[in-house]
């Protein structure tokens, strides 16, 4: 599939290196016209978002569905500027910029279980700064990710968080990859995983996102069964021009019959997130 030009590596460089001498309302500006480019000329990027838009919201005209759509491309365009303005941050500052935060009582709940902690989210809001704000609660933070078809999109993003003290693994890198994740658990860190842009055929349980047939890692809870880590589901998405944090409750697998239905219960979370900030859902694949 084609990328949309927002997700091209010469992007994020910009966004790393340039955004920290220009004021923000240019680089909005500029980060807008360049979605609007990629909303005229980035077919395939743009018949993705459109399709999530008319599943989410099926009885919205085709004119609002375009309006919604572009409004995605211009909010992600914000977000890779917000990303390139936070790296030049230290970790106090940034963490300044949740300014909200949803079930924080909830992460502490997880946390007190002293078992690790496994983070599940999806690609809505600024899901970078989740990591890092999670990190400042003194764990080690962890983020899993699949292996992006630009090697140098990859990278940039290792080195941003790896700025913040957080850790990327690659999964599939090495077969003793499952291994280091139980000890990494043992050891009371994060595991924080992007779940809703699963490729394996192979592995995983298929279960309906907004009514539609969709495959789901059964990784993460077979983790919670073996090593009693909790399951958080989070988000830090952008509200009136500001983020915030949401977590939910912690969950436990304790049996293998239990993960369909566990799985279910995290899906049923997307959505309802999804659906309140669907113009953040940067689903373009």
């Amino acid at each position: 599939m084609a990328k949309h030009l927002l997700n091209r590596a010469i992007v994020y460089e910009f966004g790393t290196k340039c955004t920290q001498y220009l004021p923000k309302p240019l680089l909005y500006g500029i980060g807008r016209i360049i979605a609007d480019i990629s909303f005229i000329f980035c077919k395939s990027s743009v018949k993705k978002i459109t399709s999530n838009f008319e599943t989410i919201f099926p009885d919205t005209s085709p004119k609002d569905i375009a309006k919604k759509t572009r409004q995605l491309f211009r909010n992600y365009a914000e977000y890779l500027v917000d990303y390139g303005r936070f790296s030049g941050l230290n970790k106090e500052t940034l963490l300044h910029k949740i300014i909200h935060f949803d079930g924080e009582n909830n992460l502490i709940d997880a946390l007190n279980m002293k078992k690790g902690l496994i983070l599940l989210t999806a690609h809505l809001g600024n899901w970078e700064l989740g990591g890092i704000f999670f990190s400042a609660y003194g764990l080690k933070v962890n983020v899993l990710t699949l292996p992006d078809d630009d090697n140098e999109v990859d990278s940039s993003r290792s080195q941003y968080r790896k700025n913040y003290g957080v850790k990327t693994i690659t999964v599939g890198d090495s077969p003793l990859s499952s291994i280091s994740l139980v000890n990494a658990l043992s050891n009371n860190e994060v595991l924080a995983m992007l779940i809703d842009r699963y490729r394996d055929d192979t592995d995983g349980i298929q279960v309906n996102l907004f009514n539609k047939p969709h495959k789901f890692p059964k990784g993460p809870f077979i983790l919670s069964r073996i090593t009693g880590a909790p399951i958080v589901v989070a988000f830090v998405v952008k509200e009136n021009g500001q983020y915030k944090g949401l977590v939910e409750k912690p969950f436990i697998v304790t049996s293998e019959n239990e993960e369909r239905d566990l799985i279910e219960k995290v899906v049923r979370i997307f959505e309802k997130y999804i659906v309140q900030y669907a113009d953040q859902w940067y689903d373009f694949r």
